[in-house]
This record gives structure tokens, C-alpha cells and sequence, in this order.
């Protein structure tokens, strides 16, 4: 087997090279982020980044930015002023591995109640949430005036080619 892996181009010193490779790439990406004012972290996974596929398979790359400007709460004692504070929610209606998102205040840890936001939903509740789809909108609309590319939405997910 290890033989295979090396003949493929997966040997022990090219796995570790791109390791090191994207990790150096969330380094850039993280350093961008802070010069254009954003409090953003940066991680890359999947098979790229864990050289853990070969060339020709043609993988994509697997990124995640964390933006450090909201505050997800699992309970109400994790709520933090002056923050975007989302209060994690369950419901029937979504997959398991799946939460809605309930927008609290930045000054006073009490839910939102109107719709002050274009990404926000009034739930049939009366809570105001966070809506995937719009954000996923949003961040269609910027990349496509930013780069004049092509965003492919899967899920949760969106996707595009810099």
C-alpha cells in the first residue's frame, strides 16, 4: 500500500508538505483579512489540505473564515454586549445537524423583535432569526461584484473560484 501511496505522488514527504502548505495559505488568508479591518480566522480541511487524495482527482479545496463579530450562544448566560449575538435554537423542521439561529440585542440580552435587517426572517413564532439563505444571497452578490465569478450554493455552503 504505501508503496502505491508513493508512486501516486502520496508519499510521507509530500503529505507533509502540503500540510505545511495550507497552513501557510491560512496564515495569507488571515493576514488579508486583518489588513481589510476584518477580525477573521481562517482554516482549510478536508483532502486537500490533508493531502489525503492525488493528483488528477482534481479535490476541491475546503475553507472556512470565522468571523469573530458574532457571538453564537448555546444558552442565554453566553450572551456578550456590543457583540451580534445568535442564540443556537432546535427545531423539527431541520436536519439534526442543523440549528436556527435567533438574533438577541447587542445591548441587552433580549431578542430581537422586528425586522431591522435584510438577512433577518420572522419565524412563525414571533422569533426573529437569521436566514441562511440570505446570507448565502449576499455573499453571491459581493463576490459576483468583487470578482465577476460564478458562486455555486450546495446546502449550507457557497462556493466560488478566486
Amino acid at each position: 500500500m504505501s508503496e502505491a501511496l508513493d508512486d501516486s505522488g502520496a508519499d510521507k514527504e509530500t503529505v507533509l508538505e502540503r500540510r505545511r502548505t495550507y497552513l501557510l495559505r491560512e496564515l495569507i488568508e488571515q493576514i488579508k483579512y486583518q489588513l481589510e479591518g476584518q477580525n477573521v480566522e481562517c482554516f482549510h480541511f478536508g483532502s486537500q489540505s490533508e493531502a489525503t487524495t492525488t493528483p488528477g482527482l482534481q479535490s476541491d479545496i475546503d475553507f472556512l473564515g470565522s468571523y469573530h463579530q458574532f457571538n453564537i450562544m448555546t444558552i442565554w448566560e453566553d450572551w456578550k454586549a456590543s457583540m451580534d449575538n445568535l442564540l443556537m435554537l432546535r427545531d423539527d423542521t431541520i436536519p439534526p445537524q442543523q440549528y436556527l439561529l435567533q438574533v438577541i440585542e447587542k445591548k441587552t440580552p433580549e431578542p430581537v423583535t422586528s425586522l431591522i435587517n435584510d438577512e433577518f426572517v420572522a419565524k412563525d413564532t414571533g422569533q426573529v432569526l437569521l436566514s441562511a439563505e440570505k446570507c448565502k444571497q449576499r455573499i453571491e452578490y459581493e463576490h459576483k461584484v468583487k470578482t465577476c465569478g460564478d458562486v455555486t450554493k450546495n446546502g449550507p455552503s457557497v462556493s466560488f473560484f478566486t
